[in-house]
């Protein structure tokens, strides 16, 4: 016991010793600098830990955010069908809005759109496959919908603004159509859809409400996730 005392009170009479020739802040950097280039070893001796550690953090990132999406697309499906039963509509969707490679020279990012999730009523097919990697800004009356931040009525009224819209919207056999631009603050998180086909009409009243109430649903379901 003694002999400890006296090997502690010797390191304290080196360390005041050493204090009083370099000074407190000389000693501190010179630890840091022994710290530095410790781990600068250590990591040039094993290039590996550092990778394992890293892939093992995205992986876990990743792992979290695939939990998440599927939780979202459920809640999403959910109020789809919803929706769908409600308004005795044909088709219920959302289109998921993510980004694209930049253009080189603006460094602007492209818009694309994927219907991520579908709802369909009896003896209705699905359309899903046909709006994946869709191009958004190839769509003038989807910019008109983003800028007003939604629309309901007959598909005609298209037409004029959008030909192109409108014969994909007819090809699906669509006669009216409601459309919603769903935000997170002022980030466009997706487009939420529902679609009347053949004769079939909406309620417009009935349908504005619900489309604003499934679409609040919706987009506190994204905001709960991030």
């Amino acid at each position: 016991m003694e002999q400890n005392v006296e090997k502690g009170l010797g390191w304290l009479q080196k360390l005041l010793g050493l204090q009083k020739k370099y000074g407190f802040l000389s000693i501190l950097k010179g630890l840091f600098i022994l710290l530095v280039t410790g781990y600068v070893v250590f990591f040039a001796l094993n290039p590996r830990y550092l990778l394992d550690k890293f892939e093992t953090i995205q992986l876990e990132k990743h792992d979290k955010e695939v939990a998440k999406r599927f939780k979202t697309d459920a809640e999403t499906r959910v109020t789809l069908n919803r929706l769908l039963n409600v308004l005795d509509a044909d088709r219920t969707w959302f289109l998921d809005i993510h980004n694209g490679k930049k253009n080189l020279s603006t460094g602007l990012g492209y818009l694309y759109g994927d219907m991520l999730v579908e709802e369909c009523g009896d003896g209705v097919e699905s359309i899903e496959h046909d709006w994946q990697d869709i191009y958004l800004p190839k769509y003038p009356f989807i910019a008109k919908v983003y800028e007003d931040g939604y629309f309901w009525g007959n598909v005609d009224s298209i037409k004029s603004i959008d030909k192109s819209l409108y014969f994909k919207l007819k090809s699906n056999d669509v006669n009216e159509i409601a459309m919603m631009f769903l935000f997170n603050d002022d980030t466009p998180l997706g487009i939420l859809g529902i679609s009347f086909c053949g004769d079939k009409k909406m309620n417009p009243p009935l349908t504005g409400r619900c489309i604003r109430k499934a679409g609040t649903k919706i987009g506190l379901s994204f905001a709960r996730e991030e």
